[in-house]
């Protein structure tokens, strides 16, 4: 499939979700973002593999959101809100019979929401030393003395 027919049939799929009930079971400024952030993200999940949209799996999901999402510029109010979005879009897309699996993928990216929200934040990780810190009079721990 053509990267212009991807991006309509992506463009299809955000604009009908964006007009259903779902959608409106989210507050006012997420659905605001809804189409950017939803476009984003099923973009960003094709373009792990390279596939279209309907055969996205659970290994494309991640980049997705981490990578994708987590880089977009939305009010911070907006952005814990975010995988509760994109999961539920998964969700309506196996009920439409657009997406198989849709469910599952949908859990695996609400259980990515710690992960998002530090992605999101730009907080890293921090580095812990695996043992005690040598003191400058301590003996060599090589055991040279």
């Amino acid at each position: 499939m053509s990267e212009a027919w991807r991006r309509e049939q992506i463009e299809s799929w955000v604009s009908d979700y964006c007009l259903s009930t779902r959608a409106e079971a989210h507050p006012g400024l997420v659905r605001e973002y809804a189409p950017q952030v939803l476009v984003a993200f099923l973009e960003a999940a094709c373009a792990v593999r390279d596939v279209d949209p309907p055969d996205l799996e659970e290994g494309d999901m991640k980049p997705a959101l981490l990578d994708g999402v987590a880089r977009l510029e939305v009010p911070g109010s907006v952005r814990p809100s975010l995988p509760a979005l994109c999961a539920d879009l998964l969700e309506g897309l196996e009920a439409e019979g657009r997406l198989g699996g849709g469910s599952t993928l949908a859990g695996y990216v609400r259980a990515l929401k710690d992960a998002y929200l530090a992605a999101a934040g730009g907080r890293t990780k921090p580095i812990v030393r695996p043992g005690t810190r040598i003191g400058r009079n301590d003996p060599c721990p090589c055991g040279s003395g």
